[in-house]
Order: structure tokens, then C-alpha cells, then sequence
């Protein structure tokens, strides 16, 4: 994946859409980071089942942001894992205090993934995404 190259940015960042501007709250921070690794509601949805077997709707991941879903310690945990950000720096900006537990061995790496395909280009992630499945038989 690294050997492929990047698209750079043409234009600027568009405005998320209206559905996506938040309110500014713990929920909006957390929606705001997973956007900026180009996770709209329905891929948060996808990703957070794919990595911590939890599933939401990505119209609950949409509540998370506009504040009508409470961030729980769980919640906090679990976006700690697809954000690779520690749960303490997290509880540190959000005010939210993280469970005890952390996440388990099989988030390693996960964030680092998502950050670094997020500029690849949608041919370019089939291209990791066929070579990750021709990997598993």
C-alpha cells in the first residue's frame, strides 16, 4: 500500500454536508475526527462493527454527532481504536472518562490503516482491497 501513490488535494476541503455539521459537543469532536478520515456515517457504522464487532446504525453514529446519542465510556473506547488516539487523550478533550479496560489486540494497526488509505484513490483501495483478499486463501 505504501508504494502506491497518494492523490494530492486539487481543490479544498468541501463543507461536510448540512446532515454532518454538528453541534459543538463531545459526540460532534468524535464525528468530526472520523470524517476527517473519510468516514461518513456509514462507514463509521461499517468500520466500528469490522473492528470492534459492535454495530450501530450510521443514522446512531449521525445522533452521536448531533448529541442525541450520549458518548459512553464504551463509545469512547471503541473510537479510540478506529481513531488510534489513546482513550485518555480522548477522555481529555471530551470530559468523557474511558472505561478501565483498553482495546483489544485485534485493533492494533487499524487506525494506522484507515489513516493511510485515506487519500488512495477508489481504484487504488480495490487494488488493496483484492490483494488483502487474495492474501486470505
Amino acid at each position: 500500500m505504501a508504494s502506491l501513490p497518494q492523490a494530492e488535494s486539487t481543490e479544498p476541503v468541501p463543507r461536510p454536508p448540512v446532515y454532518e455539521q454538528h453541534s459543538p459537543d463531545p459526540g460532534a469532536l468524535l464525528m468530526r475526527m472520523a470524517r476527517n478520515r473519510n468516514l461518513n456515517w456509514t462507514a463509521t457504522a461499517k468500520t466500528f462493527q469490522a473492528v470492534t464487532g459492535r454495530y450501530w446504525s450510521a443514522a446512531t453514529y449521525g445522533g452521536v454527532g448531533h448529541g442525541r446519542i450520549q458518548v459512553t465510556p464504551e463509545l469512547l473506547l471503541d473510537f479510540s481504536a478506529v481513531l488510534g488516539v489513546a482513550s485518555g487523550d480522548l477522555a481529555a478533550v471530551t470530559g468523557i472518562e474511558p472505561p478501565v479496560a483498553s482495546p483489544g489486540p485485534a485493533t492494533a494497526g487499524v487506525a494506522e490503516l484507515i489513516w493511510d488509505v485515506r487519500r488512495l484513490t477508489a481504484s487504488q483501495l480495490q487494488q488493496v482491497s483484492d490483494r488483502a483478499e487474495s492474501m486470505r486463501k
